[in-house]
C-alpha cells in the first residue's frame, strides 16, 4: 500500500516493499554521496522546525588549496575544528547545534559546508582563522573560506537550499570528482551535532488511486515553484519527474518534495474531499 510521509517542510511518498526478508550486508565504508545518504540528509532537513533555532546562526563554507592524503586525514581536521568549537565556550561562546556536508570541487579537493549556532555570537573571521590554522598543511587561506549570518528562518532556509538539497548528479556530490586516492573509502558525507528542534513523520496510507493523483499534484507543485525561478533547467526536470520507461517501475515511483506543511495539508484534504482514500497510521 503507497505511503505518504508528512515532514514539517517537505514529503516523501512511495510504495514500500511487499517482501524485505534478504540478508543485509553490513556496510564497511562510503564511497561518496550515494543516494541512500542524499535521503537522510535531506529528510533530516525535512524535520527541522526553524522556530525552534535558537540562538545565533552562520553559515560556514571551509575550504583548502591542497587535497588531504587520504579521507582519514580529512576526518581527523573536521574532528578537530568540531572539538575547537566545542572549546569556545571558555570564551562565552557554547555550541548548541551543528550541521555539516562534504562536497567535492571540480579539481577533487574536498569542502565543507556547515551551519552552526552559538547562545553568543562569536565573530566570523575568529572562526574563519581556526580552521585556516588548522587545515594550513593543506593551503587553507583566509581569502578561500566564507561566512554569512543565519539570522533568521528565511537565513536558514537559504542556507538549505543552496548547500544542502542538492541532489547525485549535482558537480560537487558526483562521484567523478572523489578524490582519486579516495576512492574506495571517503568516510561520511554529512551529519549534525547538538539540540535540533525536529518534528516527527506522520503516516498516511493510501489506496492506488490515491497514490497517482497525489503524485501528479506534487509534480504540478514543483513545476509551478520551477517555473516561479525561471530556471530552465529546473522546469524541465520539474516536467520529466515522473518519466520512467518502464511501466512496472513506473507504476511504483516514488517522490520527495520541500513542500511546506500547509500546503501539504491541503492536498490531503484536497484528496479526501475528491474521494480518495487517505488514512492516518496510527503508530
Amino acid at each position: 500500500m503507497p505511503v505518504i510521509k508528512v515532514y514539517h517542510h517537505g514529503l516523501t511518498a512511495g510504495v514500500p516493499p511487499q517482501m524485505n526478508n534478504h540478508n543485509r550486508v553490513k556496510r564497511e565504508a562510503v564511497h561518496g554521496w550515494s543516494y541512500r545518504s542524499i535521503r537522510s540528509n535531506t529528510r533530516f532537513l525535512y524535520s527541522v522546525e526553524e522556530s525552534g533555532l535558537t540562538g545565533h546562526g552562520l553559515a560556514l563554507t571551509l575550504t583548502v588549496r591542497d587535497c588531504p592524503p587520504t579521507h582519514a586525514d580529512w576526518q581527523n581536521l573536521r574532528d578537530r575544528f568540531f572539538r575547537r568549537l566545542r572549546h569556545l565556550s571558555r570564551k562565552g561562546h557554547t555550541l548548541l547545534r551543528l550541521h555539516w556536508v562534504n562536497e567535492w570541487q571540480r579539481r577533487g579537493v574536498p569542502h565543507f559546508h556547515m551551519a552552526l549556532w552559538f547562545d553568543a555570537p562569536p565573530h566570523p573571521a575568529d572562526l574563519l582563522s581556526m580552521w585556516c590554522d588548522l587545515a594550513e598543511p593543506y593551503g587553507a587561506v583566509l581569502r578561500g573560506q566564507h561566512s554569512a549570518p543565519i539570522s533568521d528562518a528565511v537565513g536558514w532556509f537559504q542556507y538549505v537550499s543552496k548547500h544542502a538539497a542538492r541532489g547525485i548528479s549535482h558537480y560537487q556530490r558526483s562521484p567523478e570528482n572523489v578524490p582519486s586516492q579516495w576512492h574506495g573509502k571517503t568516510g561520511r558525507m554529512w551529519g549534525y551535532l547538538g539540540n535540533w528542534p525536529r518534528r516527527d513523520a506522520i503516516h498516511f496510507d493510501l489506496s492506488d488511486a490515491a497514490f497517482y493523483a497525489f503524485r501528479r499534484w506534487v509534480r504540478s507543485y514543483r513545476r509551478a515553484d520551477a517555473r516561479k525561478s525561471r530556471n530552465g533547467r529546473r522546469i524541465a526536470q520539474a516536467r520529466r519527474m515522473l518519466s520512467c520507461p518502464d511501466p512496472k517501475l513506473s507504476a511504483v515511483r516514488g517522490v520527495s518534495e520541500w513542500i511546506e506543511l500547509d500546503d501539504q495539508v491541503r492536498m490531503l484534504v484536497g484528496l479526501a474531499a475528491l474521494g480518495y482514500e487517505v488514512e492516518q497510521r496510527q503508530e
